[in-house]
């Protein structure tokens, strides 16, 4: 049983019997994604506090350049927000804050002084994507989409 095998089946004795056996914490799957991010975006708490006691590494991103953090707050799992909250970089904490204010979670606030107005953040946002997709890296214009996405009112 791989670490994914283990994270898929929701068995913390079986991750936890690998790690202690020394297996890496980080490999990546087909979709360049880790563990911690298969359990980040199953919701999985005690799983997600498992891996990053073993030293997963929760600033890594998938093929799209996502971290655990915004596969967490996509899926609506706050809990696992709070975890990798810490870990997080400010503008991936803005999008798990966005993505998860668009489904009506509000819990994850920063200091208000410490958050720039959304206007200067979206054009922030937008000038990043902008640059990333001159350099060929097409991620953080999804993430941004995405965001926006998230941001529009949802129809009853």
């Amino acid at each position: 049983m791989s670490l994914f095998d283990a994270v898929r089946a929701g068995d913390r004795a079986a991750l936890m019997a690998q790690l202690d056996a020394g297996a890496d914490p980080n490999p990546f799957d087909a979709e360049g994604r880790t563990p911690l991010m298969a359990a980040a975006r199953a919701g999985r708490a005690d799983l997600v506090r498992l891996l990053l006691e073993a030293g997963a590494d929760p600033e890594l991103t998938d093929s799209l350049g996502e971290p655990a953090l915004i596969m967490a707050a996509a899926h609506g799992h706050v809990e696992v927000c709070k975890l990798l909250l810490p870990h997080a970089k400010d503008d991936e904490r803005d999008l798990a804050r966005t993505l998860l204010s668009g489904i009506g979670i509000t819990d994850l606030r920063l200091d208000p002084s410490s958050v720039p107005p959304d206007d200067l953040r979206r054009k922030l946002a937008s000038a990043g994507a902008y640059v990333a997709g001159k350099l060929g890296d097409d991620g953080p214009t999804k993430r941004l989409e995405r965001a926006l996405r998230a941001e529009k009112p949802r129809k009853p």
